[in-house]
């Protein structure tokens, strides 16, 4: 058996396996060889592997692709900044009292006035 990179998961690929058995298609070495190749391609587009695997047995494929509806969200380093800064404007809006509160208190002093 091939050595799987710490990324593909064991059920995956050994699911991956028995269906191409199963559909008269085994892998040879060279073919897995292939397929990890093509893995490792959709893993740096930014899919998951595990998932092509996984769509590629649900619909007996003998090869794989990127998964159409499961997709791996790209990680965003947050904007630390940006969050501090929507924070005190948030606080800044709360600690200000609403216009018509002060139109209401300055219209009450002129008459007590």
């Amino acid at each position: 058996m091939i050595p799987l990179p710490a990324y593909i998961d064991a059920d995956a690929w050994l699911g991956f396996c028995d269906m191409r058995k199963t559909i008269k298609k085994p892998l040879t070495h060279r073919a897995a060889v292939l397929v990890l190749y093509e893995l490792q391609r959709i893993k740096d587009a930014g899919y998951d592997a595990n998932a092509a695997l996984d769509q590629s047995t649900t619909h007996c494929w003998a090869d794989v692709y990127a998964p159409k509806d499961k997709p791996i969200p790209a990680v965003v380093v947050p904007d630390v900044d940006r969050f501090r800064r929507e924070a005190d404007e948030r606080d800044a809006k709360a600690a200000r009292p609403p216009a018509d509160l002060l139109a209401r208190v300055k219209g009450a002093l002129r008459r007590v006035a």
